[in-house]
């Protein structure tokens, strides 16, 4: 069982990939809470499959190989459809599913069709759908750290105004609170976050950790406070586990990570229900 955790001491790669890891489980705990409580748990998923449409377009331009250039042009497309996305959902009369899910299919199907016909290396685009440990570098922990940074100022700081945004934005708006700004700003977040957790979690299954760990502390906590706290344990609790338990058995490190935190909230909200019953 020792060896297990060495390895992470021995390997630079799995050290990489226990520090990505944890930054983003750190970031997703953060911010969940609010995607679940603003009904958002669709649009992260459009974003993320979005995601795959500009990974497609960057892959036709650069080989995987290089790195920079391709999350440079990924962030910059994705950041573009978000914007789209944003707009097309802010106040409409429509219903905002109608267009997530439009917005969420062509993309993802224009993103296959895009790499098939023009990708550099057709063999990059599954790791990069499912997330792999061991393209992790340096350069992809400093990302992780700063988005970590930049989603604790822009969600802590204005904590209240997020809160009152989400349970009653006509009196938000009433009271002074600039709702487009906020809107726009936790698209673009999500963006940042979900391009920024590619390689470890990849585009598909980042969406597990954005949305686990804020609908289990909605469940158990009592207030705001418990919610972001237990929101950001259970994610870096779980999310480490993930890796441990892909490293030990060799498993592909995202399926692992969305396995580990899907079993965790089961077993937790059946353990509730046991314990209510008994009670």
């Amino acid at each position: 069982m020792s060896a297990i955790f060495t390895d992470f001491l021995q390997y630079d790669f799995l050290l990489y990939a226990l520090f990505g890891t944890i930054f983003l489980s750190l970031t997703c705990g953060l911010i969940s809470p609010l995607i679940i409580a603003r009904k958002n748990a669709f649009m992260g998923a459009a974003i993320s499959h979005s995601t795959l449409l500009g990974l497609a377009i960057s892959l036709s331009f650069f080989e995987a190989a290089q790195a920079l250039p391709v999350f440079i042009s990924t962030l910059i497309i994705t950041i573009f459809l978000t914007l789209f996305l944003a707009y097309s959902t802010f106040r409409q009369k429509l219903p905002n599913d109608s267009m997530i899910g439009i917005f969420y299919t062509s993309t993802m199907a224009l993103g296959i069709i895009i790499h098939t016909l023009f990708a550099k290396d057709q063999s990059d685009l599954l790791s990069f759908l499912f997330g792999n440990i061991l393209l992790l570098t340096k350069e992809d922990l400093f990302l992780s750290l700063t988005i970590l940074i930049i989603t604790a100022v822009v969600i802590l700081l204005p904590l209240k105004k997020w809160l009152f945004l989400t349970f009653d934005e006509e009196g938000a708006i009433t009271s002074g609170i600039k709702a487009q700004i906020y809107h726009y700003t936790f698209f673009v977040l999500l963006a940042f976050l979900i391009v920024t957790s590619i390689k470890l979690a990849g585009t598909v299954l980042v969406e597990t950790l954005l949305l686990v760990p804020g609908f289990f502390a909605l469940k158990f906590a009592k207030n705001i406070r418990q919610t972001f706290i237990i929101s950001t344990l259970f994610s870096v609790i779980f999310a480490v586990t993930g890796i441990v338990l892909a490293n030990a058995f060799g498993l592909p490190s995202g399926a692992t990570l969305a396995v580990v935190l899907f079993t965790a909230l089961v077993v937790s909200l059946f353990l509730k229900r046991v314990y209510n019953w008994l009670r």
